[in-house]
C-alpha cells in the first residue's frame, strides 16, 4: 500500500490527507503544534468558488466561462493559467465531494467578487460561501485550536446581516456549536479520523529526501504533501523574500516555512515568493496566539460611514472600503523623498457616531476607549496626538466630508463599487460629530502566498523543470497560481481544499 505523509493539519492538509484515504493509501497527518487546523481554525471558513453548486435551482447562473473572464481581467503577468483552469473545473467538484464524505454545508456569503465591476464579475452571494455552524463529539473539538478569545461564534452572514444576538452567542457557547473555520476544520478532522489517518500533533518534520522523512525519530518511505502553511512566522525568511516591512500577522504561530525549507532542499523551482494575502490590522495590548503576539484584521471597521485612513502625513491614500488584500496592499507604498512606507504605519479616524455604533478592536459601544485608542474634541487636536501635519489632516476631513455629503469620493471613488457597501450600509458618511478618534493600523498578512512550483495536481517541481519524484504541495505552503489577485472572499481557503485534494489524490496514485 502506498503511504503517504501529510505535513499540516489546515485546510489544504485535511483535505489532502482525506482524498489520499479515500484513493487507498495508508495515511499520516503530522501537526507541528498541539492543535488541529492552524490559521484555518482562526478564520471566517470563507471559500471562493465560481459555478458551485449552491445555487443548483438555477436562482444564479455563473459559468466557468464568466469566472475565467474575470480571472482574466486581474492577471498582471503573475497567474498560472494551468493552475487555475484545474482550479475553475475542479474547486466545484471537491465542494460536493466534501459535502458527500464530511458534515461541511455550504451557505452563500453576502460578499460580491471583491472586483465585482470587471468582466466576469459576479454579485453577492454567488460565489463566495461559508459553512454552516456546525456541532461535532467533544472528543473532535478538543483537537482543534480554539478560535480566538475575541471572535463571538458568529457567522460572517449573521455579524454582516444583524441576525446576531446575544441569545444566539449564548446558545452556540453553551451546546459547543462551531462557526467558520472552526466548523471547516471540525467536519474535515473526523471525516479523517473517521477514514483512519493517523493524527499526530506536536510532530515537526523537517527532514525530506526522496526515500522519505524523519518522523518522530523514525525514518519512513512516504510520499509527502507539504500543507504547513507560509513562513510569516520566520524573520529570517521574511526579510529574505517579501518587499515591505510586517508589522501585523493574524495567523497561526506554527507557519514557519517548514515546507518552504524542505522544498528548497528538494530543489524545487519557486514561484509567488514576494506576495501574501495583505490586510490592514490592529494590535489589542495582551493579544497572543501561544504566547506570541497577534494581530487583529480590520475587516468591516474601515468601510463604515464616518470612518476614514491617513498615513502619516495625515492624507487618505486609498478606497477604505475595497478588499482587505487591496488595502493592505496599499500600505505598501513607499516614499522615495522621504525615504518610508507613508502608510505603515497608518491610523483609522472615527467620528463618535461611528463610535457610539461600532465594535473597533476590543472596545464596543458605551465602554470607556483604552490607551491605544486615542480621542480629541477637535480634528486639530486629533492631529497632534497621531503626529501628523495639522493643517493637512485637518484640510482632509473637511474635504472628504464635503465630498461625502454629497454621495461622492472622487479621490478614490470609495462607495462607488458594489463591493464597498457589501458590510449593509452606505459607506460614506463625514466625520461631523464630536469627539474625534483614531488607532494605529498596520500592514499585515494573513499568511505569504509564495512557495514551491506545481503543476496542476499539486506535484512540486524542480528548478530545471521536472516533477520532483513523491514532493507535492498545496496551500499556503506552495506558490499561489492567483498571482498578486484577490478575486474574491474566500479565495485563501477555496485554493487551499480544491489543491489540497488534488495533491492527497496525486501522492497516492502516482
Amino acid at each position: 500500500m502506498v503511504k503517504v505523509i501529510v505535513l499540516g493539519s489546515g485546510a489544504a492538509g485535511l483535505a489532502a490527507a482525506l482524498a489520499a484515504r479515500e484513493a487507498g493509501a495508508e495515511v499520516t497527518l503530522a501537526e507541528a503544534t498541539s492543535t488541529i487546523g492552524g490559521t484555518t481554525a482562526l478564520s471566517s471558513g470563507a471559500v471562493w468558488v465560481p459555478g458551485n453548486h449552491v445555487h443548483a435551482d438555477g436562482s444564479i447562473v455563473d459559468s466557468i466561462e464568466q469566472a475565467r473572464l474575470y480571472l482574466d481581467s486581474l492577471d498582471l503577468g503573475d497567474t498560472a493559467p494551468a493552475l487555475l483552469e484545474h482550479y475553475l473545473a475542479e474547486a466545484p467538484r471537491v465542494l460536493r465531494r466534501l459535502e458527500a464524505a464530511t458534515a461541511l454545508r455550504w451557505q452563500p456569503l453576502p460578499y460580491p467578487d471583491c472586483h465585482r465591476e470587471r468582466p466576469g464579475g459576479m454579485g453577492s452571494g454567488v460565489r463566495s460561501l461559508e459553512p454552516l455552524p456546525l456541532k461535532v463529539p467533544a472528543t473532535v473539538s478538543a483537537l482543534i485550536r480554539p478560535s480566538s478569545a475575541w471572535r463571538p461564534p458568529l457567522t460572517v452572514t449573521e455579524m454582516v446581516t444583524g441576525a446576531a444576538t446575544p441569545q444566539l452567542v449564548s446558545e452556540r457557547s453553551r451546546t459547543g456549536t462551531l462557526v467558520g473555520g472552526q466548523a471547516m476544520v471540525a467536519a474535515l478532522l473526523k471525516a479523517v479520523l473517521d477514514a483512519g489517518v493517523d493524527v499526530r500533533t506536536s510532530t515537526r518534520v523537517t527532514y525530506w529526501s526522496p526515500e522519505g522523512v524523519v518522523v518522530d525519530g523514525e525514518r519512513q518511505r512516504a510520499r509527502v504533501v507539504l500543507a504547513t502553511g507560509g513562513f510569516e512566522r520566520d524573520s529570517a525568511l521574511l526579510k529574505t523574500f517579501l518587499r515591505a516591512p510586517v508589522r501585523g500577522l493574524i495567523g497561526a504561530p506554527g507557519s514557519r516555512g517548514d515546507g518552504l525549507r524542505l522544498a528548497m532542499s528538494a530543489g524545487a523551482a519557486l514561484g509567488t515568493m514576494s506576495e501574501a494575502w495583505w490586510c490592514p490590522c490592529l494590535h489589542v495590548p495582551g493579544d497572543e496566539i501561544d504566547g506570541e503576539p497577534v494581530h487583529r484584521m480590520l475587516f468591516a471597521e474601515r468601510a463604515r460611514p464616518g470612518v476614514i485612513m491617513v498615513d502619516q502625513r495625515g492624507r487618505r491614500f486609498t478606497n477604505e472600503a475595497q478588499s482587505y488584500n487591496d488595502v493592505g496592499r496599499a500600505m505598501h507604498a513607499f516614499s522615495s523623498r522621504d525615504f518610508r512606507f507613508e502608510a505603515d504605519p497608518s491610523w483609522m479616524v472615527f467620528d463618535a457616531e461611528a463610535r457610539g455604533r461600532h465594535a473597533f478592536g476590543s472596545v464596543r459601544p458605551g465602554e470607556p476607549e483604552p490607551e491605544w485608542l486615542l480621542r480629541a474634541g477637535t480634528t486639530a487636536e486629533l492631529a497632534g496626538l497621531i503626529g501628523v501635519d495639522p493643517a493637512g489632516f485637518v484640510e482632509t476631513v473637511d474635504r472628504f466630508n464635503e465630498n461625502a455629503k454629497a454621495g461622492a469620493d472622487p479621490e478614490f471613488g470609495r462607495g462607488g463599487r458594489e463591493y464597498d457597501s457589501a458590510g449593509g450600509e452606505p459607506t460614506l458618511r463625514p466625520l461631523s460629530e464630536p469627539p474625534y478618534f483614531a488607532v494605529a493600523v498596520h500592514a499585515g498578512l494573513g499568511g505569504t502566498k509564495g512557495g514551491p512550483k506545481t503543476d496542476e495536481h499539486g506535484r512540486v517541481t524542480h528548478v530545471d523543470g521536472s516533477v520532483i519524484p513523491g514532493l507535492y504541495a498545496a496551500g499556503n505552503a506552495a506558490a499561489s497560481p492567483f498571482g498578486m489577485a484577490y478575486p474574491g472572499t474566500g479565495t485563501t481557503l477555496g485554493q487551499a481544499l480544491t489543491f489540497g485534494d488534488s495533491a492527497g489524490r496525486a501522492a497516492a496514485t502516482d
